[in-house]
């Protein structure tokens, strides 16, 4: 429902651009060439050619942007899977070490411990790719977007 909303808004932004193209260069030509019957005709039909062109164009804008943000999506799922492969084969050894050992209070921290880790990756995952956190940041700095 969401989306059949944005695209019908999309189509509706680019329709009103088309149709103020049209509307203004319409008013334009007949406030500054003379009126002519046969010449009223061709610039309505010229100025309806380039208000349809300017919806086309419009959309296209439109579709540009949204693959760009799709592409920016995909990376970010992409790094934050990288990462957490990287923190799961690193705690997951130690994890395994503490049950074998068999302490019961061990356990339950080391439980612990893999559920925060489970907690915060979940977090970045949502993060990275509601776009409130840039992982690609190169500065060392957490990248927190405002």
């Amino acid at each position: 429902m969401r989306v059949q909303r944005k695209q019908e808004s999309k189509v509706l932004k680019a329709v009103a651009a088309g149709t103020l193209v049209w509307l203004l260069s319409s008013l334009t030509q007949l406030a500054l060439l003379p009126i002519d019957r046969s010449l009223i005709t061709r610039q309505l039909v010229a100025n309806s050619i380039g208000g349809l062109v300017t919806v086309v164009v419009t959309l296209a804008i439109q579709l540009r942007h949204e693959e760009v943000h799709c592409q920016v999506a995909i990376e970010r799922a992409a790094i934050v899977a990288e990462l957490n492969h990287h923190v799961r084969n690193a705690v997951f050894p130690m994890h395994i070490a503490v049950q074998a050992l068999g302490d019961a209070d061990a356990k339950k921290i080391a439980d612990d411990a893999m559920e925060r880790i489970n907690i915060a990756l979940k977090d970045a995952t949502t993060d990275a790719l509601a776009g409130r956190v840039d992982y690609s940041s190169t500065n060392g700095s957490s990248g927190t977007q405002a």
